[in-house]
């Protein structure tokens, strides 16, 4: 009855199987989209939280206290709206050598080959950076960040992160400036460029934080402080001052002829786009990526991952976790027998039926079981002489025609037999792998129907002269 039930529910089983793997998958895969769903939600609010998280230091829209709108409001007023392009995006393919280009802070990796190659046609470049990406670009022209003085002569508060910068030389950028307050500024090393501003130490060296120099027939002018020219410093008459110079100097004439083109401010995240007088634009294209894949790794080492990207990482893992579990939690696996209940193979039992499987394994020479029958035969003959130890073949096959066990055609059959098989040994003690390889199972399976002929011949011989009763024995009968 219990077998019967048993039965009938495996058999219901079986019936309901299909239709249940179907109905599985189909949650299953309903459920999946739900997480793809759930997983481009958080990818784009965690990307639009980023993107609005709040004004961008420098920003040159921004109106809060470290913003640069003022900044570019002051160039405006001075060269007039229509040569003031405030932008966040340089297309370097469309610059003239009448531009200038006025950059804040760079985040992203400068394209050095087209700024380089932009000044020498004529171009200007004025760089406002301390802690950014543009460090490219000053060891291309073998300038190198300094640390300011520890303790400077003159600063904010008697605060040392706030120094004061004085002119350096006769530069006209400085030429109405007497003192510019910096904001945790870096200085600027070259031996060969014009020093403009440097912050002087208290029983320290001075460091210079703005330098400027000819490229070819454009200018190009580093300061160690973007800080100078935002909206909260530009309350400091100097620093206005010095920003409406800068302003000036981007856009006045130069000796090679009068200079009318744009003056472009970026400032950040600002992107690049092609390349100034280069030809190839497949190595323009491989060299913006290079530098947005250097910018991308920059990145992550220095602020680490960016939230969006912590979100999407998190839920590619939990979305792994349910796509393993979901493929594993159904899956029927095959039960395994216990290793103690497990039928131990013949070749690892030992005795003669592991000798025999041995024997007969595929990977086995025929030439061992062909040892293996000589070896039988000449036990069994020397049973049959009650020999103790085995003759020479010679011998051997002298004692079975003498002792009447096999016939003449059978012993010259034998001794045929134990000629093939004695060089089947000397094959195997001279290892020679290829001539044992020519040794098939027809060989063995030949012999051994020959020795077990040939054996049934003698015992049959042997039971018969034991029966037959002896000449002696007759005469004592007589008597």
């Amino acid at each position: 009855m219990t077998s019967r039930a048993n039965a009938g529910i495996i058999s219901h089983t079986r019936k309901l199987g299909p239709r249940s793997h179907v109905v599985q998958r189909a949650g299953f895969y309903a459920f999946f989209r739900l997480i793809l769903a759930v997983f481009a939600l958080l990818v784009a609010r965690g990307a639009h939280a980023a993107d609005a998280a709040g004004a961008h230091p420098f920003d040159i829209a921004g109106t809060d206290w470290e913003g640069a709108a003022e900044f570019v409001q002051l160039a405006r007023h001075e060269l007039g709206d229509a040569r003031i392009m405030a932008t966040e995006r340089i297309d370097l393919t469309h610059l003239r050598p009448e531009d200038s280009l006025v950059l804040l802070h760079p985040e992203r990796t400068l394209d050095v080959g087209s700024l380089a190659r932009f000044m020498r046609a004529g171009g200007r470049v004025i760089l406002l950076d301390d802690y950014g990406r543009a460090d490219a670009l000053l060891r291309h022209f073998g300038m190198e960040r300094v640390a300011t003085p520890r303790h400077p002569a003159d600063s904010v508060r008697n605060d040392a992160e706030l120094p004061i910068a004085e002119p350096a030389g006769p530069h006209p950028v400085v030429a109405d400036v007497r003192r510019v307050v910096t904001n945790h500024p870096t200085g600027v090393k070259h031996p060969d460029l014009s020093p403009i501003l440097k912050v002087r130490g208290q029983g320290e060296p001075d460091v210079l934080v703005a330098v400027a120099g000819a490229v070819g027939q454009g200018r190009l002018l580093v300061v160690g402080d973007p800080s100078i020219v935002m909206n909260s410093m530009l309350r400091y008459a100097d620093n206005r001052g010095f920003a409406r110079a800068l302003v000036r100097y981007a856009g006045e004439d130069d000796t090679w002829g009068k200079r009318g083109g744009h003056v472009y401010i970026a400032a950040g995240d600002f992107a690049q786009d092609g390349a100034f007088g280069a030809d190839d634009s497949l190595f323009t294209d491989l060299g913006g990526r290079l530098r947005g894949l250097e910018d991308a790794l920059a990145t992550v080492r220095h602020e680490g991952f960016p939230p969006w990207a912590l979100y999407a990482v998190a839920v590619l893992v939990g979305l792994g976790v349910v796509i393993w579990v979901g493929a594993n939690a159904g899956r029927i696996h095959r039960p395994l027998v216990p290793r103690f209940t497990r039928p131990i193979p013949l070749i690892a039992q030992g005795g003669v039926a592991g000798r025999a499987a041995m024997l007969a394994a595929p990977q086995t020479s025929r030439a061992l079981a062909m040892l293996e029958l000589k070896s039988a035969l000449e036990e069994e003959a020397c049973g049959l002489l009650h020999l103790d130890q085995v003759p020479g073949h010679d011998v051997l096959l002298e004692q079975l025609a003498d002792a009447k066990l096999l016939p003449p055609e059978s012993i010259k059959e034998l001794r045929q037999l134990l000629h093939r098989m004695a060089q089947v040994e000397t094959l195997v003690l001279s290892r020679s792998a290829s001539a044992m390889s020519k040794i098939t199972d027809n060989d063995v399976m030949t012999a051994a129907q020959t020795i077990r002929s040939l054996l049934e011949r003698a015992r049959t011989r042997a039971r018969t002269n034991m029966n037959a009763p002896s000449l002696e024995a007759e005469g004592s009968v007589l008597l």
